[in-house]
């Protein structure tokens, strides 16, 4: 809806309009407001370079600093769903801390509709509450459809309608005379799902369980962060649901749990309306359709919404009453953007919670080094540095099922016991044994597809992706060769393109080859593969975890969609197949995550009553990464990286930013790289005696995939042992960057606590 414009109005102080636009210009524009009532937040029609833009209100003043007779005026103002200060301040932080465009950043955080130029259509709902008490001699001894409905009533602060219909089927009618004299009133609120409450009893908490819910509940009036440090099958999610209804029991709060990846959303989301379903539920995510969004984004601005649970974006959704926020799986790369904004959910999250005076917790059975390090600060720190710890640590040693325990973990040495057709003998074996018990078998493989390579044994010819340097995958059932990284893709070719040779065979283990070995060995078996290929309709991911939760599959197959989160009663065993791959890589976190990862997996098997075990496949089972998983000792892996980053300086300890360039000429890209690489450089001797001496430029490189979709790509990275000092050399890096002769001939972008490179 629009509001009118007042002639009257023209004239007050507010007659300039500063608006956010969508353009990468890290600057707001003036607009004249022909009189139009507009708000801080609210959405505007605009034009601007001959076009009608969607922006943002960021200012309100009375006069511009460019000449009135130069401003166009504002089109349009939407009075929907303004955007409040808490947010537009955090959206403000995360465009200054990771040097993107403010009026980017902004409308980025919106949901799709929300950008486009029309008025936001909202689909509400009622809610119903007493206005003054319903005088008791007035409800006769026989109304006990309407008793039932005041104490209703009387003990919630507002009813929806599914609550009043679960009191008495003609609720309407028993309440109209007492909305007609006003001891009833009802309001409009955007509509949410209704969830149905379990009668199942909930869990009795072991001490570990209650110890933390009591620390957390105790500084929920203030910033902390907790880092909830618990094994696999620990019960972290029970903890989170005790801390949220001790949240959610004061009227007008709202808690907002934050999950890495949309595969994980449907088993926590059910849980959490089973057990709190008296509290509005909703879920943002990127499989909801684009007016469920807005609907959903809609509920949690309002207020109407209790729980939010979502994905990376969620982080910036407007919570008017938001005393809580849950960040589970803490430790997963998912919650780094890696276009646009690469902004960490993680992190952003927790400035948010520390401007608005709330605890924050980060839940993981393998937590991030960053947050780790954060929990033991003083351990790690120097001594002549000694700082506290800013998080405070709770840990969960015990699964919360008592008969369970955690399983036993063994590496297969391929070397002694070579696999054929993926899986080794003594796999085979263990397979065959769980589905003679009736038990459910896990296979993780993190590869899609049918094979990693096309090979020819004549030449030795490897079937490339035309546009990047990196193996196109093959899918044989769909006679297809893949890029897993630009998603070309080409027909497989009936012939070696090098020498002319037919047999052209594949090379490596993949998912879908690893379905066909599986229906071979066992064509009784029923057996599901989850992977990217399988589960992109909507409800695919759902229908196949409930297919395992109902016993109607024997052997999963998946890919990492499987290694975390979920929760299998009857699965047994967990193999995993090629895991050195990530042994080789020169990638700082690569055992960071590949420990995490085979943690993660691991955890699925022996979570009910039945003993658990877990095979891995390696050629290296003496290495000290497979030591440590054996032991299930992750403080000790965590801490022998530590020591190695801290002797070598590098992140937790330190802190980078990685300036990447692209073009279609990778001399544009050495050339642009390596003259902003010296004037930091020259802007560091300028400035010695006031940035710390470890402040390091280092040369330009190109990454692992040199070439991506057709551009030639390179890297300069910057490090720094503090932040500020970081921050002030990269508003520098900006600016060279952006007047540059060349950065019209290429694209950069600045990655702020880049994960990879």
């Amino acid at each position: 809806m629009c509001s009118a414009p007042s002639a009257a109005e023209a004239a007050a102080p507010d007659r300039i309009v500063r608006v956010l636009l969508d353009v990468p210009l890290d600057k707001a524009f003036d607009y004249l407001n022909p009189g139009f009532t507009v708000r801080l937040g609210n959405r505007v029609v605009v034009p601007f370079a001959g076009r009608q833009l969607v922006g943002v209100v960021s200012a309100l003043l009375a006069h511009s600093e460019v000449p009135e007779h130069k401003l166009k005026a504002v089109l349009q103002v939407f009075d929907d769903v303004p955007l409040d200060d808490a947010s537009l301040k955090l959206l403000r932080f995360c465009a200054d801390y990771y040097h993107y465009p403010y009026g980017q950043t902004v409308i980025a955080s919106l949901p799709l509709r929300l950008r486009q130029i029309k008025p936001a259509v909202t689909r509400h709902m009622w809610l119903y509450q007493l206005a003054k008490p319903i005088p008791a001699e007035h409800i006769g001894k026989r109304q006990v459809a309407l008793s039932r409905l005041v104490a209703l009533l009387n003990s919630h602060a507002q009813c929806s309608e599914a609550q009043l219909a679960s009191a008495a089927s003609q609720w309407r009618s028993l309440l109209k005379p007492w909305m007609a004299s006003g001891h009833v009133t009802r309001q409009p609120v955007p509509a949410t799902r209704a969830s149905m409450p379990s009668n199942a009893t909930p869990p009795q908490l072991n001490a570990e369980q209650a110890e933390a819910v009591q620390a957390i509940v105790a500084s929920l009036s203030q910033f902390q962060p907790w880092l909830l440090f618990g094994i696999t099958g620990s019960g972290k999610t029970e903890v989170y649901i005790r801390v949220i209804e001790n949240v959610l029991h004061t009227p007008d709060t709202q808690v907002l749990i934050m999950v890495p990846e949309i595969n994980l959303t449907p088993q926590l989301e059910s849980r959490f309306r089973s057990r709190l379903s008296q509290y509005p539920l909703v879920t943002l995510h990127s499989h909801l359709s684009e007016s469920e969004r807005l609907q959903h984004w809609q509920a949690a601005q309002s207020g109407a919404a209790r729980i939010v649970i979502g994905t990376r974006l969620s982080v910036f959704t407007p919570l008017p009453h938001l005393k809580l926020m849950i960040l589970d799986e803490e430790h997963d790369s998912s919650y780094k953007q890696q276009d646009g904004m690469r902004y960490h959910a993680r992190d952003v999250a927790l400035m948010r919670a520390k401007q608005a005076n709330i605890p924050v917790v980060l839940g993981s059975a393998t937590p991030s080094l960053e947050s780790w390090y954060n929990a033991h600060a003083d351990r790690y720190a120097p001594t002549s540095s000694r700082k506290k710890a800013s998080y405070r640590l709770l840990t969960l040693q015990q699964r919360a099922v008592a008969q369970a325990q955690l399983p036993s973990i063994y590496c297969l040495d391929t070397t002694h016991s070579p696999p054929e057709a993926g899986l080794t003998p003594q796999l085979k074996q263990a397979l065959t044994l769980r589905l003679q018990r009736g038990e459910q078998s896990l296979l993780f493989i993190n590869r899609r597809g049918y094979a990693p390579v096309l090979h020819c044994a004549a030449c030795q010819w490897l079937a490339d992706c035309r546009r990047c340097s990196a193996k196109a995958v093959l899918h044989l059932r769909q006679r297809r060769l893949r890029c897993h990284h630009c998603g070309d893709e080409q027909p497989i070719p009936s012939q070696c393109p090098s020498c002319g040779n037919a047999d052209l065979r594949p090379l490596g283990q993949a998912t879908q080859r690893i379905e066909e070995t599986l229906q071979k060995l066992f064509p009784t078996a029923r057996i599901a593969r989850v992977d990217r290929d399988t589960v992109q309709a909507k409800e695919a991911l759902t229908q196949v975890l409930s297919a395992v939760h109902a016993g109607e599959v024997d052997i999963l197959i998946g890919t990492q969609m499987l290694a975390k989160g979920h929760d299998f009663a009857n699965l047994t065993l967990v193999g995993v197949l090629d895991t050195d791959s990530a042994l080789y890589s020169p990638d700082l976190r690569a055992s960071e995550r590949l420990f995490a990862q085979l943690m993660q997996v691991a955890g699925r098997a022996g979570r009910g009553e039945k003993p658990g075990e877990v095979l891995i496949q390696t050629a290296f089972p003496q290495h000290p990464l497979f030591a440590a998983l054996r032991a299930q000792d992750y403080p000790s892996f965590a801490d022998s990286l530590l020591q190695e980053r801290i002797a070598l300086q590098f992140p937790p300890v330190s802190h980078i930013a990685v300036l990447k360039a692209e073009a279609t000429d990778y001399t544009l890209v050495e050339q642009f790289l390596a003259e902003i690489s010296q004037a930091a450089r020259a802007y560091l001797q300028a400035h010695a005696d006031q940035l710390p001496r470890q402040l390091t430029v280092y040369d330009p490189v190109r990454p692992g995939l040199a070439r991506l979709n057709r551009m030639e790509r390179g890297y300069v990275l910057l490090q720094s042992p503090t932040r500020g000092a970081l921050q002030q050399l990269l508003h520098q890096v900006v600016g060279w960057a952006s007047s540059h002769p060349l950065q019209a001939k290429l694209r950069w972008v600045l990655d702020v606590d880049a994960l990879e490179y």
